[in-house]
């Protein structure tokens, strides 16, 4: 008989690739890796040098009746693979690309003879027969063990042992997930904002399964050039399943291809291909997010919390397309980029007056404008006002348009239709971050701490990588006068960006009322050096602690700027006084008040909870003030 050489070990750089039981490994020890990317590393490493089509590596690794997930499948295998070599598709050590034709293996490869001793030899006809009745031993005792088992199911009187054995069998359950962004297929950098867009949607309607907690789009985003696991992925983001996927818009069609993971283990629970034209493209997003809810173990608990029905309302291409343009300049949060932003809802809305996300981009672009005083409060609201309601006249189950309502409804000093928005909005999507976020704001103008607190914290918990959500959450710690707490929060969502504004900004202020006033002015100076205008609210509370150290001077200094520009532009006369305030003079501070009153100045709405005027609270004018504002005493 001869012998068989089994050339079954692969080796290339510190890598050692071992055929014979289908594992990797790196310098003796062994990496994680899924079977289609270790079947893919294979095929590569057969013909190195070689290009491997995609075509042969179909159909030697993907069955027939996968073809709509090949696309997807092979993309995510590769990712995979790379991921495991520490490869980059822009600088391929052993990996390439070759564009439209499949992969090419460029590292040198070494095939070794595997343990197998050399005088292995075929098998004999007389070892075949021996080697079926193991065959059949093998699956005698395994009938034999399902037997025993289902004996000890049925004798078990506690029923604990029966639950033990059937968890193994039982699918994960998963009762939170994070989408993480969606890759650009298109190989064109200029389609960014449309896979970006695409994912945004997917979490919004993934969001509205009232049972499923979704991490918010802040967060996921944090993570798009990743080079973590899926696992430490899931981990950070304390989720027990993770949604990937890609998107590829060609002409007038979009094909999403997304799978669902269990992050603890990265097993694979689901994945589908799905393609529509552009009209169809809110449709096709709902059918994904359909699909993996369906795949949650708990889904008919989320079915019955899903709070919208399929849409059925078709989108103009080119309108949709600017809203997501809007969208993505909008999320940068820059006074240039949210100006830029507005002007593609615009656009869309011009387009097609009958879509509501344009309007209630609209909205939350004047709404953030006016909030952030590039724009007079006065000018800003009024349109976001507007704006906010034609959305909800066209389609009342907006979270967005709602949430930014309530804010609205806050600069008329209605708290009570302001308070029934939020609600709105939380029940319509439970996951939307940003109205946690307002709730809490809302919550804490109206001096109800406690509810503010625990609003903030569930912002956080969507959002756990956003800075300026944790920011939130220090902010309102600040306002119920918990410093403490508030420091530690904010120091934590600094640590998450070290360029958070909204965290240096509230730090300088719980410093302040802790007296560090040196520490106060670092984090102020910290939020200018980041901030796109160096506006009122840095230069105010600056005086502010220039006053209570001592160095009137330059208080005054900051004082009389700020009286000179309010005289030819907008400046907030709420902050005004808060330079007043911190020299000590308090009939000054009332007065300043008192404009910001007729100004309709939002920044007021903060009046009651405000720490830094805890020395007019005792002045009946400030209580006639907030009386006048709806405010309680």
């Amino acid at each position: 008989m001869r012998n068989i050489h089994l050339k079954s070990i692969v080796r290339f750089g510190v890598f050692e690739l071992d055929l014979r039981i289908g594992e990797l490994r790196k310098q003796g020890l062994r990496i994680r890796l899924q079977e289609q990317p270790f079947q893919v590393l294979e095929l590569l490493t057969e013909r190195p040098g070689e290009v491997v089509t995609r075509e042969e590596l179909q159909k030697r690794i993907w069955p027939s009746n996968t073809f709509v997930g090949f696309d997807h499948g092979l993309y995510n295998a590769v990712k995979k693979l790379r991921e495991a070599l520490g490869d980059a598709a822009e600088t391929p050590r052993f990996i390439e690309t070759v564009p439209r034709r499949g992969y090419r293996f460029v590292a040198s490869v070494v095939r070794n003879e595997g343990a197998q001793p050399d005088d292995a030899v075929l098998p004999s006809r007389m070892d075949v027969p021996l080697r079926r009745w193991h065959s059949y031993a093998r699956i005698a005792i395994a009938a034999g063990v399902v037997l025993v088992l289902i004996g000890l199911l049925s004798w078990a009187d506690t029923g604990h042992l029966r639950q033990r054995l059937l968890a193994k069998f039982r699918p994960p359950v998963i009762r939170s997930i994070a989408v993480l962004p969606l890759a650009n297929l298109s190989n064109d950098a200029d389609q960014e904002y449309f896979s970006d867009g695409m994912t945004d949607e997917l979490i919004t309607d993934l969001a509205q399964i009232g049972s499923l907690r979704v991490i918010s789009r802040t967060s996921v985003m944090r993570l798009k050039k990743s080079d973590k696991s899926l696992p430490e992925l899931a981990r950070e983001l304390g989720v027990d399943a993770i949604v990937e996927g890609t998107v590829l818009h060609s002409g007038n069609r979009v094909r999403i291809a997304a799978q669902l993971i269990q992050g603890s283990t990265d097993k694979h629970l689901w994945s589908g291909s799905y393609e529509r034209e552009i009209t169809n493209v809110l449709a096709l997003q709902h059918e994904v997010a359909q699909a993996i809810s369906d795949e949650v173990a708990f889904n008919l608990a989320a079915q019955a919390d899903r709070t919208t029905q399929p849409p059925t309302r078709r989108v103009s291409p080119e309108a949709h397309e600017a809203y997501l343009m809007g969208r993505f300049y909008w999320n940068k949060r820059t006074r240039e980029a949210m100006n830029t932003g507005l002007g593609y809802f615009q656009k869309a809305v011009a387009i097609d007056p009958s879509d509501p996300l344009g309007y209630a981009g609209i909205a939350d672009s004047y709404q953030a404008l006016g909030v952030l005083e590039w724009l007079p409060p006065s000018e800003a609201f009024p349109k976001a006002r507007e704006a906010a309601l034609k959305a909800l006249a066209l389609d009342n189950t907006l979270a967005e348009a709602h949430s930014s309502l309530a804010n609205l409804y806050q600069f008329e000093r209605d708290w009570v239709a302001s308070e029934r928005e939020c609600r709105q909005a939380l029940a319509l999507n439970p996951n939307y971050a940003m109205a946690h976020r307002r709730y809490s704001y809302l919550l804490s103008k109206l001096t109800r701490h406690d509810e503010a607190i625990s609003e903030a914290k569930t912002a956080s918990d969507l959002d756990p990588l956003s800075a300026d959500t944790i920011a939130g959450l220090g902010q309102a710690y600040y306002l119920a006068r918990r410093y403490e707490d508030s420091q530690r929060t904010l120091l934590k969502a600094l640590e998450l960006d070290p360029n958070s504004y909204a965290a240096h900004l509230n730090l300088a202020s719980t410093f302040a009322q802790e007296k560090r006033f040196l520490d106060s002015v670092s984090e102020l100076r910290a939020a200018s050096k980041v901030s796109s205008n160096g506006d009122v609210m840095i230069r105010a509370p600056l005086g502010y602690d220039y006053a209570q150290t001592g160095r009137r001077h330059e208080a005054e200094k900051i004082l009389v700027q700020l009286q000179r520009e309010s005289r030819s532009a907008y400046v907030s006369a709420f902050f005004v006084s808060w330079v007043c305030v911190g020299l000590g003079r308090n009939e000054e501070a009332i007065q300043w008040l008192e404009q910001a009153y007729q100004q309709k100045d939002y920044q007021l709405t903060w009046l009651a909870a405000e720490p830094l005027f805890d020395p007019l609270r005792s002045d009946s004018r400030f209580q006639i003030l907030k009386l006048r504002l709806g405010l309680p005493r």
